[in-house]
């Protein structure tokens, strides 16, 4: 496991921080902290502590004068989860927690006697058709905090797949393994088979179809990275992860809808269960969703993917 805190605050201390298991973090104002912010006022000499180990991370206010907020609820402890908030004086930390992935190894086929029966298509194989064939032109908002590997196909892919950072200047270059990544995916990439068989289930980011260059195109999302709540605070909007935009879509008036989409013709998710696939449109009088079903069932025998 591997737990990474994102900081926000008022000075230049905006970074990111990679905690070790087994080692106390403590986080404060003063040269007593192990990770220290000075120009954060509110913040006490040594303000909370941070403990991880193989299985958990858990936090501890240190009797701080103004308290260590988690999610908006003020807390004395609590075992971190993964998208956490926590807020410390006028400092934020975005919490995000990996767990190595496990790669299992592929199938072997055994000549046998007979002819070998067809290896029955599964749900991102279906993904990849669909995206391949009906959804062009193709881009996606992969996040590459998810997964080492979202960077690492991006990196390799960079001779034949245009992308960028959503992320600007020097931040944005501190948190290139962190940061949003918009891409166009040609039909026939490697890229876009890499993210869609190894991705598909694990919230990597959402796949869209646009007309717009990407220079455009990325200039349009810029402005959705950040959203202030009903109090007025600032956090960072996570429009790309599909467990977050899924939810918030049915919810927006028509206007934020016209805002979100722009010049977006689809926005394609996974669902909650990844068998099925979400394209979310812009109908006018809101979002309009079409479901498509990507589990073999009597009426996609022949592998197409059905629709309902």
């Amino acid at each position: 496991m591997r737990v990474i805190l994102e900081a926000r605050t008022i000075g230049s201390q905006n970074g990111v921080i990679c905690l070790t298991a087994g080692q106390p973090a403590r986080f404060g104002r003063s040269s007593k902290a192990d990770y220290a912010f000075p120009d954060d006022s509110l913040m006490s000499a040594v303000h909370f502590v941070v403990q991880c180990n193989a299985n958990e991370c858990r936090i501890r206010d240190n009797n701080s004068s103004n308290g260590t907020f988690l999610n908006g609820k003020r807390v004395d402890a609590a075992v971190l989860q993964d998208f956490d908030e926590i807020v410390a004086g006028e400092t934020r930390f975005l919490v995000r927690i990996e767990t190595e992935e496990a790669i299992a190894p592929a199938a072997v086929e055994t000549p046998g006697d007979g002819a070998a029966a067809p290896e029955e298509l599964k749900p991102e194989d279906r993904v990849l058709a669909l995206l391949r064939e009906d959804f062009q032109p193709l881009y996606a908002v992969l996040d590459a905090a998810r997964s080492p590997s979202v960077l690492k196909f991006l990196v390799e892919s960079k001779n034949e797949s245009e992308s960028q950072s959503l992320y600007e200047g020097q931040e944005g270059a501190a948190l290139i393994h962190f940061a949003p990544h918009l891409v166009r995916l040609n039909p026939d990439s490697a890229l876009l088979e890499k993210v869609v068989l190894r991705g598909w289930g694990k919230s990597w980011g959402v796949f869209l179809t646009c007309d717009l260059a990407l220079k455009e195109l990325r200039r349009h999302f810029r402005h959705f990275l950040m959203a202030r709540l009903p109090d007025g605070r600032q956090v960072y909007f996570r429009f790309y992860d599909p467990r977050v935009l899924r939810v918030y879509l049915p919810t927006c008036l028509p206007e934020e809808i016209d805002q979100l989409f722009g010049p977006v013709r689809y926005y394609l998710t996974e669902d909650e269960k990844p068998e099925t696939l979400l394209r979310f449109s812009n109908a006018g009088k809101g979002v309009g969703l079409r479901k498509f079903h990507l589990a073999p069932d009597a009426d996609a025998k022949s592998g197409a993917p059905s629709v309902r």
